[in-house]
């Protein structure tokens, strides 16, 4: 019997047969296989522009076309060179797609790694007495107060009974709560972990009387239904929530970052907007009546932007959530970032001079962070956390990142949540790869006068608050108009 590879055959007429060997079909098979793998994932993700596409899936079809035909008439004991240079290039082929279809693939996972879900993650806490037992079993059989107007109460019960045996009593504030905590009228309450963050600043004595035992987490879901109006150009609005957190990026918390970025691809110009942590403005949904801006996280993301929305008179198309721990990834994965620092100052083990700083992930942490030494306190804060994010805009940017944009994407995408959809994002990607556009970032801030006043969440004392200034909200609307091109 001959060999499947020995396929120099001849007919009566002593022509060489031109079937086609089981190596040919094979590799000839591979290389189809992985050209039409690579093509649609090509188009799917829609990351190459419209020109440098049409060139690609030219090269690809004709050069695979070509290469399936050497593969299938070719032999590799008649045509030796032949053969062997179309099973070498066809093997290199196929190794270039499989790297096309990793890119996409990566691409693909890091979006939906970051897509966010229809649902926030509220951690809540069982809080006694520093003097009782740290055990949750000494609470079987007592009394636990929980807030009777929380939409999640089910929910709660259920999980906390799976911890201990406990009735519930029900108050009609979280901050009666607290006191009948406090004052001995039950012994364990149960709370969202939000709440017990400003607790902390808002009533620090009975905050110290207090200890948490054990917490879990709890899912709400559909937490934001938000359909902006569509704009006459590429303009967009994206709205930075920064939380008071670190771990999983869906927890709610206090918004302590509240930054708005206009970006005009047209005009390579990125607006940044810098609302302070303490101003003092109404809540969206709650009648006018007015809070910390911070605290605004505690009641989801979808109120934080409604409060933005009102405040600067603008639909928001966006939002992208970030905790204390995205920070420190993102700028690790980019490689360190650059900022100017305007004051020379030390954070957490860091020092920080006037001029360019390049910095790591925790040390970008820690600058962005500091507050106290500064004679304009959290301003200047913001300005910093203005300064890191154009740092990490500018580093993003660069051809160099595409070096190792495989660590980048891995690092990042878990640290990040938003509702920007991917076809926006392929979008801005396309427009950046085929143009490089290096983009003009300016910042702005609005201002205002601190003052004490009562707040929505803690209306039982008065806060310090930030009365904002209204000539500086009014100069930050007519900079986000200019900045959308209207």
């Amino acid at each position: 019997m001959s060999d499947i590879f020995d396929d120099v055959r001849e007919d009566d007429e002593g022509l060489t047969s031109t079937r086609p060997t089981l190596i040919g079909i094979i590799v000839a098979g591979l290389l189809v296989a992985t050209c039409l793998i690579a093509l649609a994932v090509t188009f799917f993700t829609g990351l190459i522009p419209t020109l440098p596409l049409a060139v690609f899936v030219t090269i690809e079809v004709v050069t695979t076309g070509v290469l399936a035909f050497m593969m299938l008439t070719s032999r590799p004991k008649v045509h030796k060179v032949k053969f062997a240079m179309a099973t070498m290039l066809s093997f290199l082929l196929v190794l270039m797609n499989c790297g096309v279809v990793k890119l996409g693939m990566d691409y693909l996972g890091f979006t939906s790694k970051i897509q966010t879900q229809a649902e926030e993650s509220i951690l809540y806490d069982v809080v006694v007495l520093t003097t009782a037992s740290d055990d949750i079993s000494a609470l079987d059989g007592r009394v636990m107060a929980e807030v009777a107007t929380d939409p999640l109460g089910p929910v709660v019960r259920e999980e906390v009974l799976g911890l201990t045996s406990v009735t519930f009593q029900p108050s009609p504030t979280w901050v009666n709560m607290v006191e009948s905590v406090v004052d001995s009228s039950v012994s364990s309450m149960v709370i969202p972990d939000a709440l017990m963050q400003v607790l902390e600043d808002a009533d620090e004595a009975a905050f110290g009387q207090l200890k948490i035992i054990a917490s879990f987490t709890v899912k709400e879901s559909s937490v934001l239904e938000h359909n902006p109006t569509k704009r006459s150009n590429d303009a967009f609005i994206l709205y930075i929530s920064g939380i008071d957190t670190y771990g999983s990026i869906s927890s709610r918390a206090r918004s302590d970052v509240n930054m708005l970025m206009v970006v005009n691809p047209s005009e390579g110009r990125v607006l940044l907007v810098n609302t302070p942590r303490d101003f003092y403005v109404p809540f969206r949904g709650q009648d006018g009546l007015k809070d910390k801006l911070t605290h605004a996280g505690v009641y989801g993301i979808g109120v934080s932007l409604g409060t933005l929305e009102d405040l600067y008179d603008i639909d928001i198309d966006y939002y992208l959530r970030i905790n204390f721990s995205s920070v420190v990834e993102v700028v690790d994965a980019l490689g360190g970032i650059d900022v100017d620092s305007e004051f020379e100052f030390s954070s957490q083990g860091y020092d920080f001079t006037v001029g360019l700083n390049h910095l790591d992930g925790e040390q970008a942490l820690a600058f962005s962070r500091h507050r106290y030494s500064f004679d304009g306190g959290d301003r200047t804060r913001g300005l910093n956390q203005q300064r890191v994010i154009a740092g990490i805009i500018d580093r993003i940017t660069a051809p160099s990142i595409l070096a190792k944009y495989d660590r980048t994407l891995n690092a990042v995408g878990g640290s990040l949540e938003t509702s920007m959809p991917r076809s926006a994002m392929s979008d801005l990607v396309k427009r950046q790869i085929s143009s490089g556009t290096a983009w003009q970032i300016d910042t702005i801030s609005v201002d205002g006068e601190g003052a004490l006043d009562y707040t929505f969440t803690y209306p039982e004392q008065r806060l310090y608050v930030m009365v904002p200034d209204e000539d500086t909200v009014q100069a930050a609307k007519q900079a986000i108009r200019e900045a959308l091109g209207e």
